[in-house]
């Protein structure tokens, strides 16, 4: 979405820009290699859950929004040792945009829970930059990458949020957040079986339902103006009964 300012008069332009809701990486991280969705969805292996957010200064989720991300996995996660949110902040560095290269690196040298005994843990990371394959028409909002981390580019979120038809914050963050953790969830036949088939081959691990979280126009301005009015996108019977049959709710 462009934003033209001219003599206080702002005028929207919705067809000139692409905002790119997430891109998955189907590598594995090296420390979470026997992690997989039933992981996640299932309490055999994992009781419970911490998700360690990390985010440079300035750069932090709303409260709000890690509330709705906590309510979203509760409801479909097998964890009856409870899932806890853990947040700290890291000293920017000053990069306009970041590279998977980057974001690992800096997961390496900063993330301190690690998954052990009945203690399942994931990992997000909220960068002050976009990503190194931005565009001027193309946003990348999120990434997924390995069996337990995810990336959301917080700079980009604030700068297409909180305007004139735009988003809240909150509803933006919590529908990037979850569309990205629905993908370590095995969604759409990204490692979560199918119970009927809904995965949108064009358009990859996606769904086919235009109303889901995981439909893939969540990755574009067309999502902004659905979200205006508050509604945060929920996944479809398909999606839940994808969960449901892999170990989850």
């Amino acid at each position: 979405m462009k934003i033209i300012v001219n003599l206080g008069l702002i005028v929207v332009l919705t067809l000139t820009t692409i905002i790119t809701g997430c891109k998955k990486d189907d590598n594995t991280n090296s420390s979470s290699q026997l992690i997989t969705p039933q992981s996640f969805l299932a309490a055999d292996n994992y009781t419970s859950l911490i998700i360690e957010v990390k985010y440079i200064e300035g750069y932090s989720p709303t409260q709000e929004s890690l509330d709705n991300l906590k309510n979203f996995l509760s409801a479909r996660l097998n964890k009856p040792d409870g899932i806890t949110i853990v947040t700290s902040s890291l000293t920017s560095q000053g990069r306009t945009s970041y590279s998977l290269t980057d974001i690992r690196y800096l997961e390496k040298l900063n993330r301190q829970y690690k998954s052990t005994n009945k203690i399942l843990t994931a990992y997000i990371f909220f960068a002050d930059g976009g990503y190194i394959e931005d565009t001027e028409n193309t946003k990348i909002l999120g990434i997924a990458y390995g069996a337990t981390s995810a990336a959301i580019f917080e700079k980009t979120i604030v700068d297409y949020s909180g305007g004139l038809a735009q988003p809240t914050q909150e509803v933006l963050e919590t529908t990037i957040m979850n569309h990205e953790f629905g993908h370590l969830l095995g969604l759409v036949n990204n490692g979560s079986k199918m119970l009927n088939n809904h995965q949108d081959l064009t358009h990859g691990h996606h769904c086919t339902d235009e109303n889901c979280l995981m439909y893939y126009k969540v990755e574009t301005s067309d999502i902004i103006g659905n979200l205006i009015g508050g509604n945060i996108p929920e996944l479809d019977n398909n999606c839940i009964n994808d969960l449901r049959l892999n170990g989850g709710k």
